[in-house]
């Protein structure tokens, strides 16, 4: 048995995403394909498609209006 380590970051391009955030989750190989299946349904339910199709991906600077960035920057 192995497991296979995901890691992304988000929000660091140091300019306008007023937070940082690193994640990670671990996952059992025999368990890999069935989390990834369902990933890709909570993309659709969520997002209306895959979130990331081609070589592009969703940034939240694209999903949330600037206003949120403005307030989130207040609590800094």
């Amino acid at each position: 048995m192995s497991t296979f380590l995901f890691l992304d970051e988000s929000g660091q391009d140091h300019q306008e995403s007023p937070y940082e955030v690193l994640a990670g989750v671990a996952v059992r190989d025999g368990d890999l394909g069935q989390m990834i299946a369902e990933l890709h349904d909570l993309e659709f339910a969520h997002f209306g498609r895959r979130y990331s199709r081609g070589h592009s991906e969703m940034k939240g600077k694209k999903l949330l209006k600037r206003k949120v960035f403005s307030h989130a920057k207040l609590n800094c």
